[in-house]
């Protein structure tokens, strides 16, 4: 007894299979002992957990998931590595065909809940089919072979459209489409990815224009406030939430780029199976040319979700502009207020200066007062203007040699004093200092 038989199953599966001439598909649940390749039917369909090996998991038991369906080792080495977005296609003997997908697509989230658990969505996709054993009568001569497949599809974890989609199309009575064209089954798994991925769309397009829309507002109320206690009031500005806007865009335009690369390489690989390129009358030319459409169809869709979203990246990189602008503008006003109560500062002192300078010279020990109508004027009062104005002519002629490089001077006196200083004459700005 192997360890696998010890250990409870962890791996469930659901599957749907379907064979011509029944009323209705027979579905069951198992774990991986319950799976049987290659059973005959015409149309196998198994639901399973995410691709992978889990921790948790029975030793052997997904390898023993990739023995019964032939799953090659690129998908599964896909997983392992952390392959984001990928479509291959493997041939192999007795006319088997492989193809397989992994899907991709991150959730939008939003500022108030950036760390999101369930923020990534993701699935894998792997379909094996092969011709049906030849029947015992022979076709006449000259005639077509009509091609009769055996399809099985496995589904990793795939979204609820998915599934429903998928389970729908075995429920319908053009389910035997997929024998005479399996890549049917393709078409199905790519229209229900398109209704999850284009609703991820309008949500990130709906968070770009909630974030429009209180920029515009906080435009409207820059231009009607009149006062610093104005301006405070609506002094945060949710940079972190544009910020979340514009990721959820790029991931999505990475998202719908690696998509449309598979539906162009699906395109291609749908080529080769047109049975019969002569007659387009034929009712299997007719699947596989339906087909063919559809998944064109299907790449028109994603270009225009495409377009919405680069569209949206396009607004939200306003919207970053525009909030800097207003973040700009709304400094500027708050200097301009703060600068008018500076204004009436100098004003006043202004007005008060010339009375304390006179007030200064004659509080001096160089008057004193003989009765309440005389003063007397020490003789010598003449040194407090030998002193005074050259003192004065040096400052202000520092002032000015500082300000006009007339002299020179490396270190000026606006950067003695930490105000602000321009760069030496002959001197370069680095990268590193505008950083």
């Amino acid at each position: 007894m192997t360890q696998s038989d010890l250990q409870p199953a962890f791996l469930r599966f659901e599957r749907w299979t379907r064979q011509r001439g029944d009323d209705k598909p027979r579905r069951l649940k198992s774990d991986v002992t319950g799976l049987t390749p290659w059973c005959g039917e015409d149309l196998d369909m198994i639901f399973a957990p995410l691709d992978g090996r889990h921790p948790d998991a029975p030793v052997g038991e997904y390898d023993r998931l990739i023995e019964l369906y032939h799953i090659p080792g690129q998908f599964v080495g896909e997983r392992e590595r952390s392959v984001t977005h990928s479509l291959g296609h493997q041939l192999g003997e007795n006319g088997l065909e492989t193809l397989w997908m992994h899907f991709l697509v991150k959730i939008p989230t939003t500022a108030s809940q950036p760390n999101m658990e369930e923020g990534w969505l993701k699935w894998g996709f792997v379909m094996t089919w092969q011709p049906k054993p030849a029947r015992s009568q022979q076709p006449s001569a000259g005639a077509a072979v009509k091609p009769d497949y055996s399809v099985t599809l496995i589904a990793f974890q795939p979204p609820l459209e998915s599934i429903e989609a998928l389970v729908g199309f075995i429920l319908s009575p053009t389910w035997t489409h997929v024998n005479a064209d399996p890549y049917v089954l393709v078409d199905v798994a790519l229209s229900s990815w398109y209704q999850r991925v284009d609703r991820l769309a309008w949500d990130v397009t709906h968070l770009v224009r909630t974030d429009e829309k209180h920029l515009f507002q906080r435009a409207k109320m820059l231009q009607s406030a009149n006062s610093k206690s104005s301006f405070l009031h609506f002094s945060s500005l949710d940079l972190h939430g544009i910020h979340t806007s514009a990721k959820n865009a790029i991931y999505l335009v990475e998202a719908l780029d690696a998509i449309l690369r598979a539906v162009d390489r699906v395109l291609s690989a749908h080529k080769e199976l047109l049975p019969d390129s002569t007659n387009k009358w034929r009712t299997e030319n007719r699947i596989w040319d339906n087909t063919h459409r559809l998944l064109r169809y299907r790449s028109e869709l994603f270009h225009s979700t495409r377009l919405r979203i680069v569209s949206s990246h396009e607004r939200i990189k306003n919207t970053v502009d525009l909030a800097f602008h207003l973040n700009t503008a709304q400094d500027s006003r708050i200097n301009i207020i703060n600068s008018r109560s500076v204004r009436i500062i100098s004003i006043v002192g202004m007005v008060f200066i010339p009375f304390s300078a006179i007030s200064s010279i004659f509080g001096t020990q160089f008057f004193s007062v003989v009765d309440e109508y005389h003063m007397n004027i020490n003789g010598d009062f003449y040194i407090l203007w030998i002193v005074a104005v050259p003192i004065t002519i040096m400052i202000v002629g520092l002032w000015w040699a500082s300000e006009n490089y007339n002299f020179g001077f490396s270190i000026t006196l606006s950067s003695l004093f930490g105000l602000w200083s321009k760069p030496r004459r002959g001197g370069s700005i680095s990268g590193d200092d505008l950083g």
